[in-house]
């Protein structure tokens, strides 16, 4: 490899991967319980019910996990037809079919989705969620649908994303996932939307430990995980979407600097979103798709004064070999040509969270450094790193309380012995 070719062609890993900034008043407020639940308000009377006319209104029913604060979640458009008013008998045929692992023979409550239909046990349900509790209760068999002589609720949302809840819920999926069996970025996602949505807390909460151990607030922690994930989920770069708009609906603010970076490094995908497996699209809302364009030129920015600071032709104190300073020299003298001719490239790129560890080991071979520089220059790339760590926020356009900053741990003094 050339010497040139070592420098303007920077090696690098694919990322190493993954909060809600304050929302702007214009931003949209929650929508009201019929419009969230349109199964429930086809079943409730007229009076309000004060489960569901109350408890989004009311500060003391706000969790801190967020699961009550329903923001960002709308399935009008899945919306199901109320229910007859007198007795009627729904029978399994070639377009509504029971699923597999969902149909339990001595269940109770029948939970018709589209074309699938779940036989499960009301009490497990409503002993987790108030909603299901409330659904259920207008599900009653004097004035519903029964099917199988169990009453039938029509739920709106997508089939998979109930599978996913009712696995969990009737014990069909170990959760929180075991090391080494990785989950599925759409099923945890899924189990986040559904939860959030009908309120199983001890679910949302464990759905959003996970979330958060890939797309965290701690570079540590960032470092251990690869571009597919950790050991306990696995992701596709264009997830990264979906993530700015589960932290969105959670208002989880950790999440959204390491998301939107993420978003920052896709292509066709950032503007077309990404199909469900429902067939609907996963896209971002305008103000984010803004974020990441405007982040981007931060990044663009933070790698090139990365690239600078590393390649400073000052040698190590320690340095034992005079011609360190002269090879310094020269290789930001050939980096700085580089950019000229290409500003947006390989040194100067979005991905600036990226370490230079690989190219700076290119270096090494091809212009013999000593040992004390070649620690000098691993240490100054960790230092940069750290540094976009820290202003990864403010790049991305966001403000989070908990961010953690890398660069105060290693200013740190060691504890007296």
């Amino acid at each position: 490899m050339s010497l040139r070719k070592a420098v303007l062609q920077r090696i690098t890993p694919l990322p190493s991967r993954t909060p809600s900034p304050s929302l702007p008043h214009e931003w949209p407020q929650s929508p009201d319980t019929d419009a969230v639940f349109p199964d429930l308000a086809a079943h409730r009377e007229h009076e309000p019910d004060e489960h569901i006319a109350t408890r989004p209104k009311s500060p003391e029913f706000m969790s801190s996990t967020g699961v009550v604060k329903r923001w960002r979640v709308s399935i009008t458009d899945h919306a199901a037809p109320a229910l007859p008013s007198e007795l009627a008998s729904v029978s399994l045929s070639g377009s509504v079919k029971r699923d597999p692992d969902l149909w339990f023979e001595d269940g109770n409550i029948v939970l018709l989705c589209r074309d699938s239909a779940f036989r499960v046990y009301r009490g497990l349900l409503t002993r987790h969620s108030v909603i299901f509790r409330d659904l259920f209760s207008m599900a009653q068999p004097s004035t519903s649908e029964t099917m199988e002589s169990c009453p039938v609720v029509h739920i709106s949302d997508p089939p998979d994303d109930l599978r996913y809840l009712l696995r969990v819920m009737c014990g069909l999926r170990k959760f929180p996932i075991i090391p080494g069996e990785r989950m599925e970025f759409a099923e945890l996602a899924a189990l986040i939307r559904m939860s959030h949505k009908y309120h199983v807390e001890d679910l949302h909460s464990r759905a959003m430990h996970h979330f958060k151990l890939y797309f965290t607030n701690d570079l540590a922690v960032w470092d251990t995980a690869g571009v597919d994930g950790n050991l306990f989920l696995h992701i596709t770069p264009p997830d990264a979407i979906t993530a700015i708009n589960l932290a969105r609906l959670t208002h989880t603010d950790s999440v959204l600097p390491t998301a939107l970076y993420l978003c920052c490094q896709l292509d066709a995908e950032l503007t077309a979103g990404v199909e469900r497996p429902d067939g609907s699209t996963e896209r971002l809302e305008p103000k984010d798709l803004e974020l990441v364009l405007r982040g981007r030129t931060e990044l663009v920015r933070a790698s090139t004064r990365g690239a600078c600071t590393i390649c400073k032709p000052s040698p190590s104190p320690q340095c034992v070999n005079k011609g360190c300073e002269r090879a310094l020299r020269e290789v930001l003298n050939m980096m700085l040509d580089g950019l000229q001719k290409d500003p947006i490239g390989d040194i100067a790129g979005y991905a600036a969270l990226d370490s230079w560890e690989h190219w700076i080991e290119d270096v090494v071979d091809l212009w013999p450094l000593c040992e004390p520089c070649r620690t000098m220059l691993h240490a100054r790339d960790l230092d940069v790193r750290r540094d976009v760590w820290k202003r990864l926020p403010r790049f991305m356009g966001v403000t989070v309380e908990d961010w953690k900053d890398p660069t105060a741990a290693a200013a740190a003094p060691a504890p007296a012995k």
